[in-house]
């Protein structure tokens, strides 16, 4: 169970000409939209340096591909021996642009909170009956705090975090990333479909 691919199709607004073709994984330079991560089982590796995908069970480890930035289960992210830090700004373009003419210091790499060990769902279809399945895994709880989901009234309230989060790569290269969506419009809004913009500032 190995879906891998680099497409390029439109713009990053989710708006398009034609609403039977639905957006989805990266979908022009620097954006990925309605990225499928709707799978409790699954984890979708992202590599940003190609704009590729590759989508393995959350047990596999023999495939994951050797070059990956962040990787989705749901609205878990995690990072490839990587870190993260949470920005002040609520505009990419923003920071792009302070990072270039210095106004906004790159943190120490001290100050990026790393992946640390959790729990992620992976089988929700007993809740009704008092308990969840959970696996073990490597989360970034820092880049993860990008969408509150209140699950204490159903249905459960979103809260999508407009800040801007830098990504900071085992080379040592930083990203910057901003999320832009959490569910698919041309698919009833159903939740678990990931979209963000990204730049590599570093």
């Amino acid at each position: 169970m190995v879906a891998l691919s680099l497409l390029s199709v439109s713009s990053c607004d989710n708006i398009y000409d034609d609403l039977s073709e639905i957006p989805s994984n990266n979908d022009k330079e620097n954006c990925y939209t309605n990225v499928d991560a709707t799978s409790y089982t699954t984890w979708v590796y992202l590599n940003f340096a190609d704009g590729s995908q590759t989508s393995l069970p959350y047990d596999n480890t023999a495939d994951i591909p050797a070059d990956w930035t962040i990787a989705l289960h749901r609205y878990d992210i995690k990072t490839n021996s990587g870190s993260a830090f949470r920005t002040g700004y609520t505009s990419l373009d923003e920071v792009k642009t302070a990072a270039k003419t210095g106004t906004f210091p790159m943190p120490d790499a001290s100050e990026f909170t790393r992946d640390e060990p959790s729990k992620i769902t992976i089988d929700m279809s007993h809740m009704m009956d008092g308990y969840i399945d959970y696996a073990d895994a490597n989360i970034n709880n820092v880049i993860g705090k990008w969408l509150n989901v209140d699950t204490s009234s159903m249905p459960p309230d979103y809260a999508m975090d407009s800040n801007v989060y830098l990504v900071r790569t085992k080379s040592d290269n930083v990203y910057a990333i901003r999320f832009t969506g959490y569910s698919n419009p041309y698919q009833s809004n159903t939740k678990g479909y990931i979209s963000f913009e990204y730049d590599r500032i570093k």
